[in-house]
């Protein structure tokens, strides 16, 4: 028989409407308590009173009764959120006793008549402070229970009206012109493409998914349930789930169907997540939501309609606790960029409002807002640059989210809703390998961990099956089966893989070099495609203008990477946790990598960072329509001057990327162009070389310019400029950097490295990593006069590691620079301007030169050529602004302009 202290709680709110209702405050020293187990007391040290229990319980919830008992009344029913105060009585015991480092301290709570529920009170992510979460209050005055746990003080609780997130007005009044039909199946096939996956079950090649699939399927599942107690997430019940459905879905045996609908429908009843908010359990979540759309969809004429409306009323008890919240418009969480452009919209929330559109529209008619009439035409947009703004890892995650939308659709209309360009994305992963297996750098890097294993191989095989199902791509096909195929989701597999596409595992046919167009300006050129361990492939990477997109993308504009034989030039920061002072002032700032910083002391500080590096603008804003990119020139990074490689368009001599790059800096920088010229020299001891060319104009000649390269190995310091070095498996390579300009004698040198790498202007920040990025090196270049005019001319040469490095010649002229190394005669324009005035070329007699000219402006030019008495026009294309040819002992006139009763294009 429980004693109860003499006194109800009865809280009360004034006639207002729900919205509006004021957060109802709980005291609980007025609480009906069971005095056997818990006293109401103010503990030492001065904090506020609040509920303990006496003595540590030799029984917990269920088996006592409830320490406390409160009648909540509201004006109305509805959902609330519940928000407690708690604080450990010894926190060092807590510590002591708990073996995770979570400190975590859970209650459970029941209102009314409904299932006891867990909830977090204590933990040492949020402290004392929880939100318990939603509770939906079913009439005006509801009873609450509540048993707590030992070593905690219960000191507060507090009830407010949950307020959903407000969508668009426009998602309010909109009418989706693209709906569902009527006819089921609809998610991931339609009746047309419900055979097609049928017949491709009995292929070679998906043999081994499907028997996979039919023997999880026919095996019985034991589950019990009760639909008193809540269960957490089970993932390998919702394979199992999934392939059950599946199996009905391909052979119609009802027995199969049935056990996949009373499992979910069971397991959606009692799962509960409750205030349970790290490890991105809102993907956790959405999976449960998904894996209950496709049983709705797929086995639809196997329920009732009470099962029907249960596990809908379930779908948006659920959906209410996603990240983006229902409907997904919470906050600043938004399909675009951010965790809203993962699975939650994609994925879980689509296939859920397609599943039960007949019964009710209205979630379609939001998802279908955010992603037909948001996220469609922002990705036509962006992208015309076939590469992902948020960089290799993030990238390729969400990226694998968007194809599941593009997938979904497609499969249920027979039409895609996305714009072809899509299908090109892929090969930016391509590019971006690296011979070693791993990647170069882009954005927040958390998959490719260089320090586990030198045989690491990044992958990302859902998002390559996604991909090249849904264009046919062959190559992509190979690159998802050197990725190890996708073993743990064969129903995906089976439902997409066209055993008739076979794998093009020869790379030889596609362009050694990729422009990534205008939108993420930007260059990847190298030497080959082969990726053996001692491989001496030259890969390098410049980055250039376009737009800036915020989130996991890098305040980078301008950046170099070069791999040989390892990273030569890079990226120095680590990914180790979002916003850090770490992440916001080095990992994500120019000052991590390969590029100009300009150092004005009074630019302010932006997006919590306390940090002056003297890089581009630093953003976290990202736009949401393509009218906003546009519209709004915070996004901007500046534009494109030129692109291009050749002469051979698979395997080109050189390659030649040139950008304004003004608009990615504060208002310190005046103007800023840069120019990245490759040569591919086909040869054994120095492979590549790069030519690369920088030119500053500040608005103040206080304002410090920096020329920083960033490597893994401390360089050695020499009067042409240094040397760098890296090596993997035991082959090594060797980066000679000569700088030309400014001189050996007009610039000074600094190298931060070890301990110091991440010191950027007198803030230190160390990281504990055993990654090499964590003890590398910078190295920073400035002119020493003051000036607001500066010019950087750099030649790379990347030679195997016991090899010397060729000699160059250099000459500047007023607007462009004559350079001469191996079998190249180059004349690159200085970066911020064309060359449009005469130039004499001499080529040397010891051997056969190709010729290459960069820069020059755009239109009809002449060549002259006195030794062979020859005259003739050319076409300079704009946004190419290159021509080359061979010759040996000859001179060359160019002038602009067309010449009359010439031949036209004699290269």
């Amino acid at each position: 028989m429980k004693t109860y202290f003499s006194l109800f709680l009865v809280l009360v709110l004034t006639s207002v409407s729900y919205a509006q209702q004021k957060e109802i405050l709980v005291d609980l020293s007025r609480g009906d308590l069971n005095k056997k187990t818990v006293v109401y007391e103010k503990p030492k040290g001065g904090s506020g009173p609040g509920l303990v229990l006496k003595t540590v319980p030799h029984a917990g919830y269920p088996d006592r009764l409830a320490d406390i008992e409160v009648t909540v009344k509201v004006s109305q029913a509805g959902w609330y959120v519940l928000e407690s105060d708690a604080q450990p009585q010894d926190l060092e015991r807590l510590k002591q006793e708990d073996e995770t480092g979570l400190m975590t301290k859970v209650a459970y709570f029941q209102l009314g008549r409904q299932r006891v529920t867990k909830r977090i009170v204590y933990d040492n992510l949020k402290g004392g402070h929880q939100e318990l979460g939603k509770f939906e209050l079913l009439n005006a005055a509801e009873k609450m229970k509540i048993w707590l746990p030992a070593n905690l003080m219960l000191q507060g609780l507090r009830l407010r009206p949950y307020v959903p997130p407000a969508a668009p007005l426009a998602a309010v009044h909109y009418q989706p012109k693209i709906t569902p039909p009527q006819e089921r199946p609809r998610l991931w096939v339609n009746k047309e493409s419900l055979p097609v996956v049928r017949e491709r079950l009995l292929s070679e090649e998906n043999g081994s998914a499907w028997a996979k699939v039919k023997a999880s399927a026919l095996m019985p599942y034991t589950f019990p349930t009760n639909e008193h107690q809540e269960i957490f997430y089970n993932e390998g019940l919702e394979h199992v789930i999934e392939q059950k459905a599946f199996y009905y879905l391909m052979t119609q045996d009802e027995r199969i169907g049935r056990e996949a609908v009373d499992l979910v429908s069971r397991y959606l009843s009692v799962l509960e997540f409750g205030n349970v908010t790290h490890g991105d359990i809102t993907r956790e979540l959405g999976r449960a939501i998904y894996t209950g759309a496709l049983v709705y969809d797929w086995c639809y004429p196997l329920m009732d309609a009470g099962v029907k409306s249960q596990m809908r009323k379930d779908f948006k008890r659920l959906v209410m606790d996603m990240e983006v919240g229902w409907p997904p418009f919470y906050g600043l969480e938004s399909i675009i960029n951010g965790h809203g452009n993962e699975a939650q919209i994609c994925r879980d929330m689509l296939s859920w409002s397609l599943a039960v559109y007949d019964e009710d529209p209205e979630p379609y008619k939001y998802v279908a807002y955010s992603v037909l009439e948001q996220l469609v035409p922002m990705r036509k947009f962006e992208y015309q640059s076939p590469r992902h703004n948020q960089g290799v890892d993030y990238g390729g995650y969400r990226f694998g989210w968007e194809m599941h939308g593009a997938w979904l659709y497609y499969r249920m209309l027979g039409y895609p809703v996305f714009d072809d360009n899509i299908k090109n994305m892929p090969y930016y992963w391509l590019y971006m390998r690296t011979p070693d297996g791993k990647m170069l750098r882009d954005g927040d890097m958390f998959n490719v961990k260089y320090n586990s294993s030198d045989d690491f191989y990044w992958k990302n095989p859902q998002t390559m099956l996604l991909c090249y199902a849904y264009s046919g791509n062959a190559m992509i096909k190979a690159e998802f089966l050197k990725q190890g195929g996708l073993p743990d989701n064969p129903v995906l597999f089976l439902l997409l893989n066209d055993p008739k596409l076979k794998a093009d595992f020869d790379r030889s046919k596609l362009p050694l070099t990729k422009d990534f167009g205008p939108v993420l300006g930007s260059m990847v050129a190298r030497t080959g495609w082969s990726e053996g361990k001692t491989s001496k492939e030259v890969v390098a990477e410049i980055k250039g203008a376009g737009y800036h997109f915020g989130n996991h993308q890098h305040a980078d504009a301008g950046a170099l990477q070069i791999y040989h034989h390892g990273i030569q030039v890079g990226d120095l920061g680590l990914y180790l946790s979002y916003g850090s002072p770490y992440d916001f002032n080095f990992n994500k700032r120019s000052a991590a990598h390969s590029m100009l910083l300009v150092r004005d002391p009074a630019e302010p500080l932006l997006f919590r960072t306390k940090t002056n590096d003297g890089g581009t603008r630093f953003s976290q804003r990202f736009p949401r329509t393509v009218a906003e990119v546009l519209g709004d020139s915070w996004y901007h990074t500046g534009e494109i001057r030129a692109s291009a490689f050749g002469p051979d368009p698979i395997q080109p001599a050189y390659s030649y990327f040139n950008a304004d790059l003004t608009a990615a800096y504060s208002s310190k920088v005046k103007s800023y162009a840069k120019s990245f010229l490759f040569l591919n020299l086909k040869r054994k001891d120095v492979p590549a070389a790069i030519v690369l060319l920088d030119e500053l104009q500040t608005n103040n000649s206080e304002f410090q310019p920096y020329w920083q390269i960033n490597t893994l190995n401390k360089p050695v310091i020499n009067e042409a400029g240094f040397v760098l070095n890296n090596q993997f498996k035991g082959a090594g390579g060797t980066t000679y950097v000569d700088m030309f300009k400014p001189a050996v004698f007009d610039r000074e040198l600094k190298v931060y490295a070890g301990d110091s790498t991440a010191f950027v202007f007198g803030d230190l920040y160390q990281v504990k990593s055993p990654w090499p990025e964590a003890r590398g090196a910078r190295v920073l270049v400035s002119p020493k006069a003051k000036s607001t005019q500066v010019s950087y001319a750099t030649v790379f040469q990347m030679a195997e590691s016991a090899e010397a490095k060729l000699p160059v010649s250099y000459e500047e002229k007023e607007d462009y620079y004559l350079v001469r190394i191996a079998d190249r005669v180059l004349v690159i324009a200085k970066p911020d301007r064309y060359l449009d005035k005469a130039v004499e070329i001499a080529v040397p007699a010891d051997r056969e030169y190709e010729v290459i000219v960069v820069g020059l402006k755009d239109g009809f030019w002449n060549v002259k050529n006195p030794s062979k008495n020859s005259s003739f026009n050319i076409n300079i294309l704009k946004g190419n602004h290159t021509t080359s040819w061979k010759s040996k002992a000859e001179l060359f006139y160019l002038s602009p302009g067309r010449q009359y009763g010439v031949r036209e294009g004699a290269f």
